[in-house]
């Protein structure tokens, strides 16, 4: 038994030193918004341009990101503390996780954060099935590097857990 759990541990310490960014994703459908900080945003395409993102079971959002669905994808930058924990903390479903937050509105009438360095306005394609997450496949019908910054990027110390 301890052999496994030393396993366990080791194997997530490995999995934890995968560097990944930190995105803020968000989806406003029918006069309310759903959030939430991701880590897991990949490229998956050219052509469409398309990204993928992952979703953990039973999060609030999990119920905007259907098929057809808006969803907006904003890159933070390094050094961006306070709106990263802003977005971590999650929200309630009659709170306005804008307040007090700049944005601006994409093409598709979505807002994006006018703090992160780009964004990208996208339509929900798919989803598949992961274990405990979901995986989002997304295509990109706009967006736009609002400045150059370096993107923020973290590392986990356990790769079982955020």
């Amino acid at each position: 038994m301890t052999e496994i759990i030393s396993q366990n541990e080791q194997i997530g310490a490995a999995i934890g030193t995968i560097p990944s960014g930190l995105f803020i994703v968000t989806s406003q459908q029918n006069g309310s918004t759903g959030t939430m900080l991701a880590s897991w945003v990949q490229q998956a395409g050219f052509n469409p341009p398309s990204v993928t993102f992952v979703v953990g079971k039973g999060r609030p959002i999990e119920s905007f990101l259907t098929v057809g669905s808006p969803v907006v994808i904003n890159v933070a930058e390094k050094g961006q503390g306070k709106i990263i924990g802003h977005f971590a903390k999650g929200f309630a479903p009659d709170v306005d996780p804008f307040d007090g937050v700049d944005t601006a509105t994409a093409p598709s009438g979505q807002l994006y954060l006018t703090e992160a360095i780009a964004y990208l306005d996208a339509t929900i394609t798919s989803s598949l099935d992961a274990g405990d997450h979901t995986i989002i496949l997304a295509t990109i019908n706009a967006g736009d590097r609002l400045r150059e910054g370096e993107p923020a990027i973290h590392t986990r110390k356990n790769g079982f857990k955020y």
